[in-house]
């Protein structure tokens, strides 16, 4: 077991991705068996790609990227790593999220938030479990749609993460996303966290 976080990892942009693939994973009740390193956003996520799949006892590597504004552009940009490191990459992402062999009889996997197909971000995956029936939701997206355009710190793309930290800060205990599955205010069994949860549970066999 000593050996396992370097044989089984997954690779996520933050810390706010690890923390809330990890509730997601406890709340449905999916054993973790593997590593999940954070490494501090999408550009040095990309750039370790060669070296982790060529490490030595690398057995399965996961990716979780945030798809931003070209879903296709950042498949492109990640399957051009992979196939550098000696991956044999399908043309197009899956929509259930792709695996695929690696060097070495190696299994890799990727995940574009937030759904392998649309644009966006981890944001966008969280508001898809905010309850569709919350009085709340609306009413913090019209507080931040009237924040006049010169007044907003966040560009254009950045919208839905406003919108969902907004809603975040008016539980009765605000907490950030990862916090939140855990403590119920978010459906772990929504539709995209669970297609989420069931490629992670095809990647790494669990």
């Amino acid at each position: 077991m000593d050996d396992l976080p370097k044989q089984q990892v997954l690779l996520v942009e933050g810390m706010d991705d690890l923390r809330v693939i990890t509730n997601l994973l406890d709340r449905h009740q999916v054993p973790m068996p593997f590593e999940i390193q954070q490494k501090g956003g999408f550009e040095e996520l990309r750039a370790s790609i060669y070296n982790e799949v060529n490490v030595s006892g690398r057995q399965i590597l996961g990716i979780v990227a945030d798809a931003n504004d070209h879903p296709d552009r950042r498949w492109q940009s990640i399957s051009a790593q992979l196939k550098q490191a000696g991956c044999r990459v399908p043309n197009r992402l899956e929509e259930r999220g792709s695996v695929f062999r690696g060097p070495r009889g190696a299994r890799v996997g990727v995940w574009l938030m937030p759904d392998n197909r649309s644009p966006g971000e981890l944001e966008d995956l969280v508001a898809d479990m905010i309850p569709g029936d919350d009085p709340v939701w609306p009413r913090a997206r019209d507080y931040i749609d009237g924040i006049p355009a010169k007044d907003r710190k966040f560009r254009p793309g950045k919208l839905p993460r406003a919108y969902v930290h907004a809603w975040l800060s008016t539980r009765k205990k605000p907490r950030p996303m990862g916090s939140a599955i855990a403590a119920d205010d978010l459906r772990h069994d929504a539709t995209n966290a669970g297609s989420l949860v069931a490629w992670l549970t095809r990647l790494f066999h669990v």
